[in-house]
């Protein structure tokens, strides 16, 4: 299954605890609530058939075409817990707290047992708290409170606990975290899901900065199902983020050997190379290869292309061509950090 918000490692945004807490949507698809049809309604502008649509949109990382769906559906019912619930994801792919919140808590009101609509109410709330200062105290004890609570309306909920997992691991003791809480979620998520322990060991140790043990966890967790994609980019997002690119690239062909369309683990790939920068040739061709395919690609991953061919034609000193690059990831995605950077470091002046 597609990702359910595109992938933040590399593409130029917001770092931190916030894309923490969207890489914890990334692992396990769109929720199927906000994706699946399950009515009896038929024809292109029924309920479910919007509801799914905007689903494929969410999962082709176009957040305002999923909008415009789920809002349709809202005006033919307004009472639809499956579109709030979208809203709510729409919210934090524009990293939009108060957007996600307020849906999310619309979803959980037409729908109080709903285990993913307390976690997506989790997640807003974690991302006020990532904000720092006395929102961090207050928030963060919000999203403990819905994290707990998916859990109790689905035990077998992983991302839920995961979500728990890292509270505990980051708060302080006085607010409820704690080590020894951590661990014992581990084990609750090693009893539900084998290659989801692993990835929760990788968490607890990276927290605790022992960067061998997570690489041990991420391994394991990859030689669980080696064919399995999701094991292997868990391993590569940990080499990427330890800038460890030699060890990333094999790890990247492996992917796209499973899943040779695979455009994360080409994005990824094509980035490492160049980061190396032991292949400059083949980081081109890999970024040329996402950008011709267009729109059928997640927006993230195609602005993001262009942005890095951009960077590869500034290394050769042809800056029009890199200019042309970074002003189309931009027309893409406005705001993308990465482009914009590299325009206001641009100087108009530079000769080609």
């Amino acid at each position: 299954m597609k990702n359910r918000i595109a992938c933040l490692a590399g593409c130029g945004r917001t770092a931190g605890a916030v894309a923490l807490l969207l890489l914890m949507l990334v692992c396990s698809g769109v929720p199927s609530s906000a994706a699946d049809a399950s009515g009896s309604d038929s024809g292109e502008n029924a309920p479910d058939s919007l509801i799914a649509r905007a689903g494929r949109e969410l999962e082709a990382g176009r957040p305002s075409a999923a909008e415009a769906l789920y809002l349709k559906v809202l005006k033919i019912d307004d009472d639809d817990h499956r579109a709030e619930h979208g809203l709510a994801i729409v919210g934090l792919m524009r990293e939009d707290a108060e957007l996600a919140i307020k849906h999310a808590r619309r979803a959980i009101k037409r729908d109080r047992g709903n285990s993913e609509y307390h976690l997506m109410l989790a997640y807003g709330y974690g991302m006020k708290a990532s904000e720092g200062g006395f929102r961090a105290m207050f928030y963060g004890g919000k999203y403990k409170s819905e994290c707990e609570k998916a859990v109790e309306c689905d035990p077998e909920n992983v991302d839920a606990h995961i979500g728990l997992l890292q509270y505990y691991a980051h708060a302080p003791g006085f607010a409820g975290g704690g080590m020894e809480r951590a661990e014992a979620t581990v084990r609750t998520i090693e009893d539900l899901d084998e290659f989801s322990g692993f990835r929760a060991r990788a968490m607890v140790a990276m927290s605790q900065g022992d960067k061998e043990a997570a690489e041990t966890a991420y391994l394991a967790g990859a030689q669980v199902d080696t064919t399995n994609i999701h094991g292997w980019r868990s391993l590569s997002r940990f080499y990427m983020r330890e800038e460890r690119y030699a060890d990333a690239i094999p790890i990247g062909r492996r992917i796209l050997r499973i899943d040779p369309e695979m455009e994360r683990a080409t994005y990824m790939l094509a980035t490492a190379e160049f980061l190396l920068g032991d292949d400059i040739p083949a980081a081109e061709e890999g970024f040329l290869d996402l950008i011709a395919r267009g729109e059928e690609i997640d927006t993230g991953t195609l602005a993001s292309s262009h942005w890095r061919l951009g960077l590869v034609y500034a290394e050769r000193g042809e800056h029009a061509k890199a200019r042309a690059e970074w002003e189309t990831a931009l027309e893409i995605e406005p705001g993308h950090e990465g482009a914009s950077e590299e325009l206001n470091d641009l100087q108009p002046h530079r000769p080609e």
